[in-house]
């Protein structure tokens, strides 16, 4: 059996989306060093500051759709699921979108249920200023046959699922067919297999659309 951490590393400086969501803030609150504190014990402690969208996340419905169930109403079991992995054969450029040729090119099955990760290379981009706004995203066609093969989790080492430039909405498909969203992975070359099991765990925080959560992926 093969562990993969598909998560990327949640840290002070990073990149990020922009206003409305925060930066991550991490803060070390007191230290091994300092006096005893709890229960006369010395402790490292940190407060960390998050969005929704910090780091390796997922979203759920309620991300975009009025009512819709919030990350901790989802079940369990739609955290884990198994997953169909989509490569192409070159990496995506900046902006690039990812054509109903690709799919269907990567000839791997995907399965009523399944979750499916799509592999660009565009993980090379993490941390650098243009990660979010050049990042590759799904063209129309592309998304109506992903949507079409009635999957639980869209997964992927893109930032935006949309055109970041010119958006056209269709993202909102995505939610209103129930679909968990779930971005973005890192470590993707590492897996060898077409087909494995994903894992990807948030926080149980009440009412949130999603949060930022450790995603692995194995292979047996």
């Amino acid at each position: 059996m093969k562990i993969i951490d598909v998560t990327g590393t949640i840290e002070n400086g990073m990149w990020e989306y922009g206003p409305p969501y925060p930066k991550v803030a991490i803060e070390q609150v007191c230290s091994v060093d300092d006096e005893p504190t709890i229960a006369n014990y010395k402790v490292n402690a940190f407060r960390i500051a998050l969005s929704t969208s910090s780091g390796t996340y997922i979203h759920a419905p309620a991300e975009l759709i009025k009512g819709a169930p919030p990350i901790d109403q989802i079940p369990v079991d739609r955290f884990v699921r198994e997953a169909a992995v989509l490569r192409f054969p070159r990496k995506k450029q900046p902006a690039e979108p990812i054509t109903l040729q690709e799919l269907r090119a990567s000839k791997v099955e995907v399965k009523p249920g399944d979750a499916v990760i799509v592999q660009t290379g565009w993980e090379k981009m993490w941390n650098q200023p243009n990660f979010v706004t050049d990042s590759p995203y799904f063209s129309e066609e592309a998304l109506d046959w992903i949507l079409a093969k009635d999957i639980s989790l869209l997964a992927g080492d893109l930032t935006v699922y949309d055109n970041f430039k010119q958006p056209t909405g269709r993202v909102t498909r995505i939610f209103q067919q129930g679909v968990l969203v779930l971005a973005p992975l890192v470590n993707l070359f590492r897996i060898s297999r077409d087909r494995v099991k994903l894992i990807a765990l948030p926080l149980k925080v009440k009412g949130a659309s999603g949060c930022s959560c450790r995603a692995i992926v194995i292979e047996e």
